[in-house]
């Protein structure tokens, strides 16, 4: 992270850091590996393909959760664990929830498992997540706001973008679609208008024919 130093803390008057994206992204997690666990039940075991995009689906959700929980570790946690170090416990347990988590993804991306199996494994992973996100949201993330600078948050925001690398698409029209009215409307006014193009005229559409394939 490059942000000068003096801007690494949100100083008197500064605008609160902009956390309307981190918590849509929260609100797809909480949402979609129980509908994959519903859509993995409803799959007759005659159907490879829907099975197929179903697995595919999967692996891109656990690729996103993955690059944000690293994100997490190594950029946010440090920061707050500098700026408030009476946070060390909840980030503690934040940290642990994470290893926790790891157990059960590493289950859920080995290939060729029972759908039963996997079902059970996305639903577990769906309640750690929501107990997990629970208390992210009341303790860390009104921290965040009081403490963390605009610009820092801003280019960690950046980071995490490109580092979705061509998931990037994907990522962001799902972000959107599990947003509530607000928070979409706020996304799209402030993301660079290139996304905003390619989302309108591309990545809209493909997220929603992979959604009508897999969940109908």
């Amino acid at each position: 992270m490059t942000t000068p130093t003096n801007l690494i803390r949100r100083r008197p008057g500064d605008p609160a850091p902009d956390l309307v994206v981190f918590l849509a992204f929260h609100a797809s997690l909480r949402r979609d590996f129980a509908r994959l666990a519903a859509a993995l039940d409803g799959c007759p075991p005659h159907d490879a393909r829907r099975r197929a995009l179903i697995d595919e689906h999967t692996a891109f959700m656990l690729r996103a959760l993955h690059h944000h929980h690293t994100g997490e570790d190594e950029d946010i946690w440090p920061l707050l664990r500098a700026l408030v170090p009476e946070a060390g416990p909840v980030l503690d347990r934040l940290e642990a929830d994470h290893q926790e988590m790891d157990t059960v993804i590493d289950r859920l991306s080995a290939p060729g498992r029972p759908a039963a199996d996997q079902a059970g494994d996305l639903r577990r992973l769906h309640e750690l997540l929501d107990a997990h996100l629970a208390l992210e949201e009341s303790e860390v993330v009104p921290l965040i706001a009081e403490h963390v600078g605009p610009a820092w948050w801003d280019e960690a925001g950046r980071k995490v973008t490109k580092g979705h690398g061509r998931d990037l698409p994907m990522v962001a029209a799902w972000t959107l679609d599990a947003a509530d009215p607000g928070a979409r409307e706020h996304i799209l006014a402030t993301a660079p208008l290139i996304m905003r193009v390619l989302y309108r005229l591309s990545w809209r559409r493909a997220y929603e024919r992979r959604v009508d394939q897999i969940f109908g």
